[in-house]
């Protein structure tokens, strides 16, 4: 008897843990949407590190400054990209505009996001992604 209740309280404990986790993970998530929205102004070019960062997860790179479409740039990597569901990765179009948002870049007229947008959320759209939409090509180069 003492063992099945031992073995229902550890269940309970995990099953209260997993859901701290998840409202914790989902909280953070709604945190770092908002950050992306932070005029450049108001973060600092000398260092940068996304909340959150220190987990070991990512790459680290030593600049000798950092502009603000840069810190754009990474705080959308981080914010879209970090943990998304590889099964329903974000949508481009969502990214781009995000960054237009942020850099205060106007849309085009049709309503997509701006060249611009567009080109920074490509240039920050992960290989795997690329490769699974087929928008990454390799070229071969013949040499005579």
């Amino acid at each position: 008897m003492k063992d099945q209740k031992l073995c229902e309280l550890r269940n309970a404990l995990a099953n209260s843990a997993t859901a701290h986790y998840r409202v914790e993970d989902r909280l953070q998530r709604e945190l770092d949407s908002l950050r992306i929205k932070l005029p450049p102004e108001l973060i600092d070019t000398h260092f940068y590190q996304p909340e959150g960062s220190a987990s070991g997860n990512g790459v680290t790179v030593r600049l000798p400054y950092l502009t603000s479409i840069l810190s754009v740039l990474f705080d959308a990597m981080y914010v879209f990209w970090a943990d998304c569901d590889r099964r329903h990765p974000p949508k481009s179009s969502t990214v781009a505009h995000a960054i237009d948002e942020r850099l205060r870049l106007s849309m085009q007229a049709n309503g997509e996001a701006s060249r611009s947008g567009q080109a920074y959320a490509s240039a920050i759209r992960p290989d795997w992604v690329k490769d699974v939409d087929n928008r990454h090509r390799h070229h071969t180069i013949a040499v005579a």
